[in-house]
């Protein structure tokens, strides 16, 4: 993403909320279906919300939840937290994809709800949900996710997406320089020369930190190693000395590099 971008996209999102908030005055602000919309792969943005867990508490964090479906499932609803991914150790990530910040405030009111739905036991099932949080350490947020499609790669063959994936490798960087673009389209063009096949996703966490996030596929982590990496594949397509220039370009384009693995979590999931 180009410096300067950020602040942009910042100010079309406030843009975009006020006008679909005046867009839909007329309805009410709360979501009062039993369910929220599938997990949608091709929405335009995810709410995402993260928990990192003291390794030592995260089964008290998880036993919670899975008490706490049990609930859920008795009374036929959602708390519309979304779909659970681990990444490394003990953290905890949680997506919910939506197109407009109307339906991410209704996702959000929602949520509030969840005990009106339960009914009558909802508020006491609630604090026995609540009991897990003592598991919960630092960083503890929530962000929202653009998808950022110039950062994509689409492998040959099956499709995946961040809800089909059985392993994900995830790379958060700060990008610094407009050569990131143009280093990524040249390396995006011999991958898929090369007939690399584990695709790549992008998005931009809008609200949050402002880092790119790019998501690696493979249907599981065998998969995913058999591959080989993107600069093996790019090297035999271009050459060793220019796969390694590209890929020198990207890391001095950015900074604040992460790289870590996500697998999924389906049975902490909230229902659809």
């Amino acid at each position: 993403m180009r410096p300067g971008t950020f602040m942009l996209l910042i100010l079309g999102a406030a843009l975009s909320w006020t006008a679909n908030a005046v867009d839909a005055s007329a309805t009410p602000t709360a979501n009062t279906a039993l369910a929220t919309p599938a997990f949608d792969p091709s929405a335009k943005y995810r709410a995402v919300h993260i928990d990192t867990l003291d390794p030592h508490l995260q089964h008290v964090f998880e036993d919670a939840r899975l008490q706490w479906l049990k609930v859920l499932a008795a009374h036929h609803t959602s708390d519309g937290r979304g779909f659970f991914l681990q990444r490394d150790g003990s953290t905890l990530i949680t997506l919910h994809s939506f197109n407009s910040f109307t339906e991410y405030d209704a996702l959000r009111a929602f949520r509030a709800t969840v005990g009106e739905r339960i009914g009558p036991e909802g508020e006491k099932a609630g604090q026995q949900y609540d009991l897990g949080d003592v598991a919960i350490t630092s960083p503890h947020n929530s962000e929202v996710w653009l998808r950022n499609e110039d950062f994509d790669y689409r492998a040959p063959g099956q499709t995946l997406n961040e809800y089909t994936a059985g392993y994900m490798r995830m790379v958060v960087e700060q990008v610094r320089s407009d050569d990131y673009d143009s280093a990524w389209k040249e390396i995006s063009a011999a991958l898929a020369i090369a007939k690399y096949p584990i695709s790549r996703i992008g998005f931009m966490s809008m609200l949050g930190s402002g880092r790119q996030i790019g998501l690696w596929l493979a249907s599981d982590r065998t998969a995913f190693r058999n591959a080989g990496s993107p600069e093996d594949a790019v090297a035999k397509v271009l050459g060793q000395a220019k796969s390694d220039a590209l890929f020198i370009r990207l890391k001095e384009a950015s900074s604040d590099v992460e790289v870590s693995e996500l697998v999924p979590r389906p049975e902490l999931k909230s229902p659809e």
